[in-house]
């Protein structure tokens, strides 16, 4: 009875069995994967969410530490541009790098120079709040050096920017509605860092506007269905896009290679660029949007 019972527990799978084991797990594989993408997507947005919230409190102290001036939306590439949230990247030697520069290409430690150069650095030190983990998802990468993109955020070019095609802001308490209007945005920037570290859209006084709203500027979409936003009183909200056509823009836009703002907007699909128009920290009262 002994031997009989031995060589039943040494008795060895059949391939039937080994296909019915594997089936079942790669069902539960398949069920699981969702989820867990899901998490990580939830967990890479809560700590999005906290960087922007960072920043936008730097932004915040900056006004008040000078004169309620606020801090340039533009990334200073030489010592004529006093004031600029962030710096160029610069190489180890001190040289700056360009947006389109193929060899050597912009690593994180260029961008992190260029980060410390900022006027921000002295209110948000420390790299990585710069940095949206949710980049690590989305894959995104330069076109011209093929690294990855260190600093993930970028300010509306009407808060104290450089282009004076824009109705500029340059005092904190001319920002009606602080809580309302963004002065942080994700960005989907494809050149070798975010070049110039501002965020645009189509408004109304560009001569290229036509005089009403529509979509220009990279915007990223990092967290699924949503994404993050810094506003002007220092805190950080999550937004939920109505409109697939914003979640799909960029993706389309960079496979067919065409201009940022060169895409047909559907009818009646205004709803996300609404959103964006009134929460541009330069906007009127009046709201005329274009399909492109």
């Amino acid at each position: 009875m002994s031997q009989r019972k031995i060589k039943t527990l040494n008795r060895a799978f059949t391939l039937i069995e080994l296909l019915v084991v594997i089936s079942i797990i790669a069902l539960l594989v398949s069920i699981l994967m969702p989820a867990l993408n899901k998490a990580k997507m939830q967990a890479t947005s809560a700590v999005c969410l906290t960087n922007m919230k960072q920043l936008s409190t730097g932004w915040f102290m900056y006004a008040m530490d000078n004169d309620d001036s606020i801090i340039r939306a533009t990334m200073g590439e030489s010592s004529e541009i006093k004031g600029s949230w962030i710096g160029c990247p610069r190489d180890e030697n001190g040289n700056y790098m360009t947006h389109e520069q193929v060899t050597p290409p912009v690593e994180d430690e260029d961008e992190i120079r260029g980060i410390e150069e900022g006027a921000l650095y002295k209110y948000v030190d420390v790299p990585e709040t710069y940095h949206c983990p949710g980049e690590r998802l989305s894959k995104r990468k330069s076109k011209y050096d093929g690294t990855t993109v260190f600093v993930s955020y970028a300010v509306p070019e009407c808060l104290n920017g450089v282009n004076n095609q824009f109705k500029q802001v340059i005092k904190l308490n001319k920002i009606k509605t602080p809580s309302e209007k963004y002065n942080f945005v994700e960005s989907a920037e494809e050149r070798n860092y975010n070049y110039r570290a501002h965020f645009v859209i189509g408004t109304p006084e560009l001569s290229s506007a036509g005089g009403v709203w529509h979509w220009w500027g990279p915007m990223a979409i990092n967290h699924g269905r949503s994404g993050n936003l810094g506003y002007c009183d220092g805190h950080a909200e999550n937004k939920v896009w109505e409109n697939q056509f914003t979640i799909d823009r960029v993706k389309k836009l960079s496979a067919q290679s065409v201009a940022l703002y060169n895409l047909e907007l559907p009818e009646g699909g205004t709803e996300d660029l609404e959103f964006m128009a009134r929460g541009w920290p330069a906007s009127q009262t009046s709201f005329v949007f274009k399909n492109k």
